[in-house]
């Protein structure tokens, strides 16, 4: 496959498309369709499916209550599948016995409080286990979750308030297992990333272990999810909303690990928002938090992240808390707005093809980087070096700025604002690590080195084939000089760019990559050219058409205990070029069709906490 081509002599190579446009517009490239499919970048779904998977959360402990949950959900069309379904213990072996029958794939959490603590009491036996068995033999996808296990490893796993609260009586029986307040979860202050690397494995198989080798990771305040996926997690998870940052960076790493170890990736959006939770009914306080439907993150926010999750290419996506947000109650399981909101969006989703997340620049940092935004330090720990903070202002100052309200303070009169973010340079991009094999590297037309690497001989070879295989490599000054006689040898390989030392003004440090060179990525490699107020957009490819993702995230105003209010002067405008001949665009909220001016420019107005997609389908 050769990515790097000249548009003028070899549009006909069948690996890469492309067009040529006017004078007025710059070169671009983009990836076929078949090209992406066939390279281990299409959406790989759970298991046993061949479908998209939207959740209900919690299901009832007693059978003739989960028929009538199933049913409602089966007539109102709401959703697919149970995380979490039952707990994984033995006595939930009739529950499972009756999904099994309905053909829903489950996560189950562990049924115990210490899910996270390695030594305490959650070890599965052989009879928890054979509970799962009607599911397997129906070839049904079930696992069970080891949730925010890296918050817990960093922050819970010395934290003694919370030991107390989860063994109760039995504190002095599990209090050796609190670790050192200052390490970190560490036993002893580790001095090198192998070591991190090393400790946070023993733990996590460990866990696995303990769990029948069933558990799924799901990570929320780390950036740890190719780990995840590396050490035998069969379904690589995120929790998102709640008071977590970096959403859309942890999208980026979600989507690269799935797409590096070839897992399916899933998102469970946390109804949690600085102590007060979305649950049913009026909005109340109890003690010094909020509860109700109006209470927590903005069911706005939750329609656009639903929306975002399932676009950016999930397998699985299960919205927290909905078995109470969902119903008024359960005698008789009647809608909330949410649950209405969910029927909606379940309709939506399977009206409508997705394609393939379009991602043509891979971000790899170095196997070892334990890249950890929450912490601010890699593996919870360690002191950054020039090449961590690199790696940090890409991610907070340049691709997603904006997103971090863990290390600045959230806007005190919109704290919602920072979980999704206008994108100065869409979503292309997806993170891997250096471990990564060269047929996925070679996927990529633009590969960006990022951070302290260590050029292994592994690493050279795969980097040397997916440059021989048409990629682009970016490096560094410093990458570079660390190359020394092998900078040589990659250049005869294919196209090596050492990029120019750029300042950033905002930080007034150097950066990996300068945002005149990140734009001139995205004029050649965009297929739509989207200009105007700051938006958060991505775009997907379909076999005949490009899908493009509108996010407007201003203008919907929302804390924790207050009602949302919506700010009509946030609206913005957007204009749309296509680089390529369009047939027709179906806008497919209204299902109607647009047609372009005599520009071929596209323009549109879209509302505060308004989602718009728009497909442009390729002429013949």
């Amino acid at each position: 496959m050769k990515k790097n081509i000249c548009i003028c002599i070899l549009a006909s190579m069948i690996c890469l498309c492309a067009i040529a446009v006017n004078a007025e517009q710059a070169e671009f490239v983009f990836q076929s369709y078949e090209e992406m499919a066939s390279n281990n970048m299409d959406i790989r779904h759970l298991p046993g499916c061949d479908h998209f998977v939207f959740t209900i959360y919690g299901t009832p402990g007693n059978l003739d209550s989960l028929k009538k949950l199933v049913s409602v959900m089966q007539k109102e069309k709401m959703g697919n599948g149970c995380d979490p379904g039952p707990a994984a213990r033995a006595n939930s072996k009739p529950l499972f016995d009756y999904l099994a029958q309905v053909g829903w794939p489950v996560i189950c959490y562990p049924g115990y409080a210490d899910m996270p603590v390695m030594g305490g009491r959650c070890i599965l036996d052989k009879n928890d286990i054979q509970s799962l068995s009607a599911l397997d033999q129906k070839g049904l996808f079930t696992a069970i979750q080891l949730g925010e296990w890296g918050y817990y490893f960093h922050n819970l796993s010395t934290n003694q308030s919370w030991f107390r609260d989860v063994y109760g009586k039995d504190f002095e029986r599990y209090k050796h297992l609190v670790k050192p307040a200052d390490l970190k979860g560490y036993d002893e202050k580790p001095t090198t990333r192998r070591e991190c690397y090393e400790t946070l494995k023993a733990y996590y198989l460990s866990r696995h272990q303990d769990m029948g080798k069933r558990s799924m990771s799901v990570t929320g305040h780390s950036h740890y999810e190719a780990y995840a996926a590396e050490w035998g997690s069969p379904l690589i998870g995120l929790e998102l909303g709640e008071n977590i940052g970096f959403t859309q960076s942890k999208i980026a790493f979600a989507r690269g690990a799935a797409r590096q170890w070839q897992r399916p990736w899933s998102i469970q959006v946390s109804p949690w928002f600085h102590g007060s939770c979305t649950t049913n009914g009026p909005l109340r306080m109890e003690g010094q938090y909020a509860r109700g439907l109006d209470a927590g993150h903005s069911l706005n926010f939750y329609w656009r992240i639903w929306l975002h999750a399932w676009f950016s290419g999930t397998a699985l996506l299960t919205p927290e808390n909905s078995i109470s947000t969902f119903f008024e109650n359960t005698d008789d399981w009647t809608l909330t707005s949410h649950g209405k909101k969910a029927a909606d969006f379940f309709h939506f989703v399977q009206s409508h093809e997705r394609g393939i997340p379009y991602a043509p620049v891979a971000i790899v940092i170095d196997h070892l980087a334990g890249y950890n935004a929450y912490q601010g330090r890699p593996w919870g720990i360690l002191e950054p070096t020039q090449g961590d903070i690199e790696i940090e202002d890409l991610f907070q100052e340049q691709l997603f700025p904006g997103s971090d309200h863990i290390h600045d303070k959230p806007d005190v009169n919109n704290p919602e604002i920072s979980y999704l973010r206008p994108t100065p340079f869409g979503e292309f991009f997806d993170v891997l690590l250096s471990s990564t094999g060269d047929d996925i590297l070679a996927s990529y037309p633009i590969i960006l080195l990022t951070g302290d690497i260590d050029f292994s001989l592994e690493f050279l070879g795969h980097i040397k084939s997916a440059l021989q295989n048409g990629s682009q490599v970016l490096i560094s000054q410093r990458h570079a000089k660390a190359l020394k006689d092998e900078l040589a040898i990659l250049k005869q390989s294919g196209a090596v760019e050492i990029l120019e030392t750029w300042s950033n003004p905002k930080t007034g440090r150097s950066s990996a990559i300068s945002n005149t060179k990140l734009e001139s990525l995205i004029q050649k490699y965009s297929p739509i050219k989207i200009e105007g107020d700051p938006v958060q957009y991505r775009i997907n490819r379909t076999s005949n058409s490009w899908i493009v993702e509108l996010i407007n995230n201003n203008g919907v105003i929302k804390r924790p205990a207050s009602p949302v209010t919506i700010d009509k002067r946030s609206t913005i405008h957007i204009t749309l070029t296509p680089r390529f001949p369009v047939k027709n665009i179906l806008q497919w909220e209204s299902d109607k069709e647009i047609e372009l001016n005599s520009s071929k420019i596209l323009t549109l107005k879209i509302e505060p906490g308004e989602v718009v997609f728009l497909e442009f389908i390729e002429a013949d």
